[in-house]
């Protein structure tokens, strides 16, 4: 299949999302990053919304293309956030963070009223395996401390280092180093991500549970629409201090 085309139809999908929103989150990726080149195209239509971005990249994007941009540190809520995904499991559970991006990321996800999440049909897998890397974000002064624990927890982990033109390790948008976990697949996601996150200096994981209201899967002749657990449609009046605690 030509994932070229799914990825065109699933931002084409994406986009019907944003009009009924105020205040909407946007996330990170080159999936991303096609949705902002399509909002460009209805640019007018969009006018009078104000945009929170996961990342600086998402930021320059968003303002690049005439959108007003605002600090999440002066808002309540979110009405929507829209983002991609690194993989997703049958039961709409996420992993996220392969642009570093994965602790703004879930911030707005879980004050966000509505999540809708992309993916091409080739990150949609029933269950995930032991291929799958978990990102943490981890602050840098306990980067040996937290590895040595994840050690000495069975896990295995390296740090994410900069690919072409820089050196280092990937160092996320709140400062943080990235970190990546082989997932074990034996264990409860839920009891591995409060393992995770128990540790002192673990930041955010990017394991996002129980955080999809919609997943929208594109193919390259249609897009198919998952529906989590908590979505009733556009127009519901919850907010984020109903939900209870996400994991």
């Amino acid at each position: 299949m030509d994932l070229s085309k799914a990825r065109e139809l699933l931002v084409r999908e994406a986009l019907n999302y944003l009009y009924d929103a105020e205040v909407i989150g946007i996330g990170t990726g080159t999936t991303v990053e096609r949705l902002i080149n399509l909002m460009g195209s209805v640019r007018d239509t969009l006018q009078g919304k104000y945009f929170i971005a996961s990342s600086l990249a998402t930021a320059l994007k968003l303002k690049e293309g005439g959108f007003k941009v605002i600090d999440p540190r002066s808002i309540d809520y979110l009405d929507l956030y829209v983002d991609s995904a690194d993989r997703v499991d049958g039961n709409l559970n996420l992993i996220k963070g392969g642009g570093a991006a994965l602790t703004m990321e879930k911030l707005l996800s879980y004050y966000s009223r509505y999540n809708v999440y992309m993916i091409d049909y080739s990150k949609f897998v029933e269950r995930f395996s032991s291929n799958d890397l978990v990102p943490i974000d981890v602050l840098p002064q306990s980067i040996t401390l937290v590895i040595n624990c994840l050690n000495k927890l069975g896990y295995k982990s390296l740090i994410r280092y900069c690919g072409k033109g820089r050196h280092g390790p990937v160092v996320s948008d709140v400062g943080g180093i990235i970190i990546d976990i082989t997932l074990p697949v034996d264990e409860d996601l839920q009891e591995f991500n409060r393992k995770i996150k128990d540790i002192p200096g673990v930041i955010e994981t990017g394991l996002f549970l129980g955080l999809s209201d919609l997943v929208l899967v594109g193919y390259e002749d249609r897009v198919d629409s998952l529906r989590g657990m908590r979505f009733v449609g556009m127009h519901h009046s919850s907010s984020p201090s109903q939900r209870g605690p996400h994991g």
